[in-house]
């Protein structure tokens, strides 16, 4: 496959959200004296997927994404507590921590050299720098694009119109994207014109209706893709 410029995720792709998130949760449950149980993270999960989707599809903004991810959660949980002081809590908590996805820096190994690396990604840019950095993630990437600093999130057109813009409108077939979401990565990238690679980590079922280039389970088959 001749291709020049890789676009990555971060969250689910590189760098393992849902662990760096469950630490977050313990420690702020912890530090304000709240008892955790697995139950506390089944529900963040729950509601932080419907909430990121809401924002995805243009329904919210992310300063309400920030005021009300963790009302609602706690709201769930029948706990009586300001969900905004929670939510700082939280991502301030998530920006100490990096945990790997299996096979991300030896993917990153592979790639780096080869091609053009830029990170797409729809969270936090305070968060996401400070993970990069912790996890000496920085080194490998040309570019990295936050849909913060964009104005709009993926898989809208425009977040990837700023990205082809900054990287001098290289043609969409020498372009490749890699993410974990369906509906972020892959229908962004697809609708984009671009190539795809779906990260399917869990072994999900694939919807008719959308069609990624590739599919792959672990990240170290994407090397005989590339």
């Amino acid at each position: 496959m001749k291709k020049k410029i890789i676009l990555i995720d971060l969250d689910n792709t590189l760098i393992d959200f849902n662990e760096c998130a469950r630490h977050s949760v313990i420690d702020a449950f912890a530090e304000l004296g709240f008892t955790y149980t697995p139950k506390v993270f089944e529900t963040f999960i729950e509601e932080n997927v419907k909430i990121w989707k809401r924002l995805e599809k243009g329904e919210i903004a992310k300063a309400q994404l920030r005021a009300d991810r963790w009302n609602i959660i706690l709201g769930r949980l029948g706990i009586d507590y300001d969900g905004t002081i929670l939510e700082e809590m939280f991502e301030n908590g998530v920006a100490r921590y990096a945990c790997p996805v299996e096979g991300a820096y030896e993917l990153l190994d592979y790639l780096q050299g080869k091609y053009t690396l830029c990170i797409v990604s729809n969270g936090f840019r305070f968060v996401q720098e400070s993970r990069l950095k912790i996890g000496d993630f920085e080194k490998y990437f040309d570019g990295i694009f936050v849909s913060e600093d964009i104005g709009i999130p993926k898989p809208a057109k425009e977040f990837f119109d700023y990205c082809f813009e900054r990287l001098g409108n290289p043609p969409k077939g020498d372009t490749l994207l890699i993410g974990d979401s369906l509906s972020a990565d892959i229908i962004g990238g697809i609708n984009y014109g671009i190539d795809t690679i779906w990260f399917n980590k869990n072994g999900d079922p694939l919807p008719e209706d959308i069609e990624p280039t590739y599919i792959v389970n672990k990240l170290e088959e994407i090397k005989s893709i590339l």
